[in-house]
């Protein structure tokens, strides 16, 4: 059975379209006009359980379009996805127990917590069980080499420690995906 079933899916923006100048900007400040910009033109794929997926392309080529409909944030324009039998944008409530997220540009972690802080929120955000939440957030600690990190506040991390803080929080209650 797949995991992730996409047909056919589709983003397209509506953006201002402005001309240059202060009378362009006037112009468009009281007759705006719009183009339509196309993230993501009808893709296709399937991933089976225990598959990795990888998405390379130049900026702009729809790659974060993609998981944030996949994930539910975006709806798309056209098409149908489904994730673990869930369609993303429809039951986005019920998919986020059962998927995580990491994005590089948008951080789950608190900025001014240490990511040990952010650790026992999200357990009570998924309502794990104490004992439970525990033993999961010790493994991620161990596997992931964040012991030194643990109480210092995110916005003092570098990149990397950060990354492996946010890996580390997006697999806390066990997802069925990862994205």
């Amino acid at each position: 059975m797949a995991v992730i079933e996409v047909e056919n899916l589709t983003k397209a923006f509506a953006v201002k379209a402005k001309e240059t100048g202060f009378t362009g900007s006037l112009r468009s400040l009281f007759r705006p006009e719009y183009r339509e910009k196309l993230a993501v033109h009808s893709i296709g794929f399937t991933v089976e359980k225990g598959e990795t997926l990888a998405f390379l392309g130049p900026n702009g080529a729809g790659k974060s379009t993609t998981i944030k409909m996949l994930s539910g944030i975006l709806h798309p324009t056209d098409g149908m996805a489904s994730v673990l039998g869930l369609c993303p944008w429809q039951e986005r409530k019920r998919l986020a127990y059962r998927m995580g997220c990491v994005f590089g540009q948008k951080s789950q972690l608190w900025y001014h917590l240490p990511p040990a802080d952010t650790f026992e929120l999200m357990g009570r955000i998924y309502d794990l069980p104490r004992g439970a939440f525990i033993k999961r957030r010790d493994l991620l600690i161990e596997r992931f080499e964040l012991g030194p990190y643990l109480s210092t506040p995110v916005r003092k991390l570098s990149l990397g420690e950060r990354m492996r803080c946010e890996i580390a929080a997006a697999l806390l209650h066990q997802p069925e995906v990862i994205f």
